[in-house]
């Protein structure tokens, strides 16, 4: 009724639902009071195996366009139901002006030392993040390689846990969550995202903006923002020795990280 309601007296004329619940409150809304806005559903999760006959009734009888944020989550939609549906509509970014964005002094505000070389995590601290695969690839990186992790969630104290276990104390840095990330983007020499599972990753896309380069589990959707050895580099998911080797590459050859970074922000 609510929906309906605001669908009326604002002239609403597309509503976009992001969850099967919402998906089904919004195609009862556009059958009340002869409100026919457009009803689009974008997918933020694709089905698992036991949830997709309640969810593929929606998706196929509902929504006039079905959503995707990446070619990723649509084929694996396709493969789970036999064919595809939808589109794909990779989320924009909008390019700051070169130099605009100061970096954050971290020497200041977590310790780390003024001579050390930054890689860094930006995100939720969640099981599929995988943030201990950079914690273990530290372990294997010169000393003055540390690493400021920018974020919180579920997996914070773990990772702590782990940091205190490898004796990795000074080291490793937790900032917490920012409302600056782009200034800790631009205070590391690169990114790095050791997921499990990725969609469309918006950190991925921040970082090129900022001509950061980074080093990406190769998941999901990642390729669609990263192509390998030219926008950045990719390594086999959960592969540590694979992301030690990244890690190495980048750091020991600065003017080619430097080069991969112009190049994923003209992408």
């Amino acid at each position: 009724l609510a929906i309906a309601r605001a669908c009326r007296e604002h002239s609403i004329d597309l509503v976009d639902a992001h969850s099967p619940q919402m998906l089904l409150f919004a195609g009862i809304a556009r059958g009340l009071r002869r409100v026919k806005p457009a009803l689009v559903a974008t997918v933020d999760r694709v089905p698992s195996r036991k949830g997709t006959g309640f969810e593929r009734l929606l998706l196929e009888r509902v929504p006039d366009q079905v959503v995707f944020s990446s070619l990723a989550d649509r084929d694996q939609l396709a493969e789970l139901w036999g064919r595809a549906v939808g589109q794909v509509v990779h989320s924009g970014i909008e390019l700051p002006r070169p130099g605009a964005t100061e970096p954050i002094d971290l020497e200041a505000k977590l310790g780390v030392p003024r001579d050390a070389r930054v890689i860094g995590v930006v995100g939720t601290l969640e099981p599929e993040k995988a943030v201990g695969d950079a914690i273990a690839a530290l372990v294997r990186l010169p000393e003055d390689v540390c690493l400021c992790i920018v974020g919180d969630g579920p997996e914070e104290n773990a990772l702590r846990a782990e940091v205190h276990r490898r004796s990795l104390e000074r080291r490793v840095f937790f900032a917490g969550p920012s409302a600056e990330p782009d200034r800790y983007l631009v205070s590391f020499c690169a990114l790095v995202l050791p997921s499990r599972y990725e969609r469309l990753p918006a950190g991925l896309l921040r970082a090129g903006a900022l001509s950061i380069p980074v080093v990406a589990a190769d998941v999901g959707g990642v390729r669609e923002v990263v192509v390998p050895r030219e926008t950045g580099v990719l390594y086999p998911t959960g592969d540590v020795d694979g992301l030690v080797r990244a890690i190495r590459g980048m750091l020991e050859d600065p003017s080619r990280a430097a080069a991969l970074g112009c190049a994923a922000r003209q992408r």
